[in-house]
């Protein structure tokens, strides 16, 4: 894991040490890179990140990320530099439309991208750039969603009612506009009746309305990753036949499949058309 050292002369709201480190090690992950040295992140402001433009790049206008890169894989040492204003990140969510959060995280990951050797010289080399830099934000996005689904499917384990089994589950259903529902299953003493914890989601879901989902986490106590039984799998496919499932272990750690891999033939009622 890089090692990442914050510094902050700015008065605007910025990512969080653990966001930024998440990131750059997704980052470095998906570039197959390691960093070996100290990585430097500073937020500063406009007039502090223009007068270094101008230092170092004789440059007088504003600018939203620079790099420098340094090379050093000592330990102790700073490997490289990212300084991003987080005043035009500001600038471009309004702009765009986008959260502002998002906007941040977009300014590192292209700030990284040229400490691993990326370059936006030229048309294409900026092509190639600006494409790969959307594809890993929106690919880290769906990562941080999955892994916030998770943890809510853990807190919905601890409501379960599993006093036969000993064997609680938790689930969190995502609905399509971002809504979380979560779930434990519930156990009866004749068995059979017993709802599992999915099923205990979705229902409530459609209860309040709900009828879209993008993906469901499920989790529970074993060392095994958790998958929804046939008869989840067949109720789910009802609402969602392309749901992606998040199936996690205890701690944390998850597997993802959808709906159609895990029922590729599910039953399906046709009615007969009258005359």
């Amino acid at each position: 894991m890089a090692t990442v050292v914050v510094s902050r002369s700015t008065k605007e709201s910025t990512l969080s040490r653990s966001v930024l480190e998440k990131i750059v090690n997704y980052v470095c992950a998906e570039e197959n890179r390691e960093i070996l040295g100290k990585l430097s992140i500073a937020f500063i402001s406009l007039d502090e990140i223009r007068a270094l433009k101008k230092e170092f790049f004789h440059q007088n206008i504003d600018t939203d990320v620079i790099s420098f890169f340094y090379g050093t894989e000592e330990p102790d040492e700073v490997w490289g530099e990212i300084i991003i204003c987080p005043e035009k990140a500001r600038e471009y969510a309004h702009t765009y439309g986008t959260k502002y959060e998002n906007e941040q995280k977009l300014l590192l990951i292209h700030g990284l991208l040229h400490l691993l050797g990326y370059d936006d010289s030229d048309a294409d080399k900026k092509r190639i750039m600006e494409t790969r830099q959307n594809n890993l934000l929106e690919q880290f996005l769906i990562t941080e969603k999955r892994e916030r689904l998770v943890t809510s499917a853990q807190k919905a384990q601890h409501f379960a009612y599993a006093p036969y089994s000993l064997f609680p589950v938790g689930a969190a259903l995502e609905t399509c506009d971002g809504k979380v529902i979560q779930g434990g299953n519930i156990e009866n003493a004749s068995l059979g009746l017993s709802v599992c914890a999915e099923r205990v989601a979705l229902f409530k879901a459609v209860s309040m309305g709900y009828a879209t989902f993008t993906r469901l986490a499920v989790v529970s106590s074993g060392q095994d990753y958790c998958l929804p039984c046939g008869a989840c799998r067949q109720v789910l496919y009802e609402f969602a036949p392309y749901l992606e499932i998040v199936a996690a272990r205890h701690d944390g750690d998850y597997q993802i499949y959808t709906l159609d891999e895990l029922l590729p033939h599910p039953f399906q009622f046709k009615p007969e058309k009258g005359e």
